[in-house]
């Protein structure tokens, strides 16, 4: 009998979070064939921005079919990840990443952004409030990496620990074509207005998936460590900032708990 309910239970919630369809369209910037989609009407334009390597549908499926709240949702990849293209891949630095969303986001009309990045998509998102302020009303932060992660690291890993997270960082940049050295560095010279409303989720789970690569505990302790610190200093970027710890998250927020990430958003659409 036990092992019914169980059956039943799983049947349950792969029928809740299946694998919705989505529409993707496309567009050319900067030469490259750039695919997003969209569902809802109205302003404001929300954006979901994924992590390096990560497609936008696999890292915010279940935020992005089961939202019902105000304006126009969205979701793109950038060039080579998912199911974007790029015509002459090459290592792209920090503001090649910021113009392909400003260059999609004119062609397309989008106005009052929301942008909603996880990961590496929080330096491009502050990269492009940066850049262009006037056109982002408000940002959530999703387990978004800060540019003193990686360098605290450096500093507190044991030489090998240290040698298997360089090995990971180098192979994503090279894998992906996007220079994460370089958009760390940027980000320290980036502007962000004190008022803007911004919501932080962190993760309340550590991520373990790095031990795949030998990385011993204390490294892995020290990996998730310093990056909880940081978050700290995510929300210091406004004075009009909210931080919230998801206690049943690990990296993957929105797989886990995307009914918080749902209602964080709404909440963060009314303090606009």
């Amino acid at each position: 009998m036990k092992y019914f309910f169980a059956g039943v239970l799983l049947l349950l919630f792969t029928k809740c979070f299946a694998n919705e369809e989505h529409q993707y369209s496309y567009e050319t910037i900067m030469g490259n064939t750039i695919a997003w989609s969209c569902e809802g009407s109205g302003s404001p334009t929300i954006v979901l921005m994924a992590g390096m390597g990560l497609d936008a549908h696999s890292s915010f499926e279940a935020v992005y079919h089961k939202y019902q709240g105000k304006g126009t949702i969205c979701m793109y990849d950038r060039a080579e990840i998912g199911a974007s293209t790029f015509k002459e891949p090459k290592l792209r630095k920090m503001d090649e990443l910021v113009d392909e969303l400003h260059q999609l986001k004119t062609k397309r009309g989008w106005e009052n952004l929301v942008l909603v990045p996880h990961s590496f998509g929080g330096l491009i998102a502050r990269g492009y409030v940066s850049k262009y302020p006037a056109d982002v009303k408000a940002v959530l932060f999703l387990d978004v990496n800060h540019e003193d992660w990686v360098p605290h690291l450096q500093k507190k890993m044991s030489a090998s620990d240290w040698d298997i997270m360089e090995f990971i960082i180098k192979w994503n940049s090279t894998t992906f074509h996007e220079d994460y050295y370089e958009a760390q560095e940027a980000a320290r010279s980036f502007k962000f207005p004190n008022t803007m409303p911004i919501t932080v989720i962190s993760r309340g789970i550590p991520l373990t998936k790095i031990r795949r690569n030998k990385m011993t505990y204390e490294g892995i302790n020290t990996f998730n460590e310093e990056h909880n610190k940081l978050q700290k200093s995510i929300a210091k970027l406004s004075k009009n900032s909210r931080h919230i710890v998801s206690k049943i998250s690990p990296h993957e927020i929105c797989s886990y708990d995307p009914w918080l990430v749902m209602d964080e958003l709404k909440y963060l659409l009314e303090r606009i």
